[in-house]
C-alpha cells in the first residue's frame, strides 16, 4: 500500500513538473541586468548599454513572441545584438522585423547565424536575404564599427560554430586587438580563439542554458562540441582560465539562455531570459 502510495505521488509530481514546464515556464521570460566592468574601454561608451537576445527560434506569432516585444519595448538601448538561431523559416522572418522595430535603440541591430539557419533543409541564402533589413546588420564572419567621437568599439561576428562555419581569422581580419573588441558567436566553444585575437567581450547562446537544469547537478545537455562548461551565465576571466586553461586578461564571456526552444519545448529551472548589459570604464580612465 504505502509502495503505491508513494508511486501515485512520484507519478503526480512528474505530471505537475512536465505541466509546469510546457505550460508556464518557457513563457515566463527573466530580464536580467549585467554591468561589466572594463579597464580598457574607451571612455565615450561609459554607460554604452547593450540588450542581448539570443535563440528566438520564431515560427509564429505567439505568446513568447507578445511578450518579448513588449520587454524590448520598455527600455532604449545603445545597441541591440542577436546571437543566433532567430529562425529556421524564411517566412518567420517578418517576426524578426516585428520583435527589432519594437526595440528603441540608437546604433544598428548587430545579428549573427546560428545552427538554426545552416539546416540541411534550408538555402541558407534565401534565409541570410529574409533576415537582412534597413536597421539591421548580419555580421557573418566580419566586424562592425561602432563609435561615439573620437573613440570606438568593434563588434566581430562569427558564423555558426556547431557546423564549423566560423572562420576567426577572417571574422577578426583588420580588427586592432589593442581596441575594445565584443565578439558575437552563436556557440561559446570558439571563446579561447576569439579571446587570443583580443576579444574583451563575448556574447553566445545556442546551450538554452539546457533548457532543463536539475538542482545540484546542473543542465543534462548543452549540444556544444567543445568547452561544454561554458553553457550558462556570465564566465568572469578567472572562470575562463580555470574552465579553458586560457590567460583570459580581462575579457568576459556571457552565455545567454535564449528566448525560444528546441526539440522539446519545455523549461524546466531554466527561465528564458533577455538580456540588458550595461559597459563601464574602470578608475583607469579617470
Amino acid at each position: 500500500m504505502v509502495v503505491e502510495t508513494l508511486a501515485a505521488a512520484g507519478g503526480a509530481t512528474a505530471v505537475g513538473l512536465l505541466a509546469y514546464s510546457m505550460l508556464y515556464e518557457q513563457f515566463n521570460i527573466r530580464v536580467r541586468e549585467i554591468e561589466l566592468t572594463f579597464p580598457s574601454l574607451p571612455p565615450a561608451f561609459d554607460g554604452y548599454t547593450l540588450l542581448h537576445l539570443s535563440d528566438l527560434h520564431h515560427s509564429k506569432l505567439g505568446l513568447l513572441e507578445r511578450r518579448t516585444m513588449q520587454i524590448v519595448a520598455g527600455r532604449e538601448v545603445d545597441c541591440c545584438v542577436v546571437t543566433g538561431d532567430v529562425t529556421a523559416d524564411p517566412r518567420a522572418s517578418d517576426i524578426f522585423r516585428r520583435v527589432c522595430s519594437a526595440i528603441p535603440h540608437r546604433d544598428p541591430i548587430l545579428s549573427i547565424l546560428g545552427n538554426s539557419e545552416h539546416k540541411p533543409w534550408l538555402d541558407t541564402q534565401i534565409l541570410i536575404d529574409a533576415l537582412t533589413f534597413d536597421g539591421q546588420q548580419l555580421l557573418i564572419n566580419s566586424s562592425a564599427i561602432v563609435r561615439r567621437g573620437n573613440d570606438a568599439i568593434t563588434f566581430v561576428g562569427l558564423d555558426d560554430p556547431y557546423y564549423g562555419l566560423h572562420d576567426v581569422d577572417a571574422a577578426f581580419s583588420g580588427v586592432d586587438p589593442s581596441g575594445f573588441v565584443i565578439c558575437l558567436t552563436h556557440s561559446a566553444s570558439p571563446t579561447p580563439e576569439v579571446i587570443a585575437c583580443g576579444a574583451n567581450l563575448v556574447l553566445a547562446g545556442h546551450t538554452h542554458g539546457g533548457q532543463v537544469r536539475i538542482p545540484g547537478v546542473g543542465t543534462l545537455w548543452t549540444h556544444m562540441r567543445r568547452h561544454k562548461a561554458l553553457n550558462d551565465g556570465l564566465y568572469t576571466s578567472g572562470d575562463l582560465a580555470r574552465l579553458t586553461g586560457i590567460d583570459a586578461g580581462d575579457a568576459v564571456l556571457f552565455v545567454n539562455r535564449g528566448v525560444g526552444t528546441s526539440r522539446f519545448h519545455i523549461r524546466l529551472f531554466c527561465r528564458p531570459e533577455i538580456v540588458y548589459i550595461t559597459l563601464r570604464a574602470s578608475a583607469a580612465h579617470d
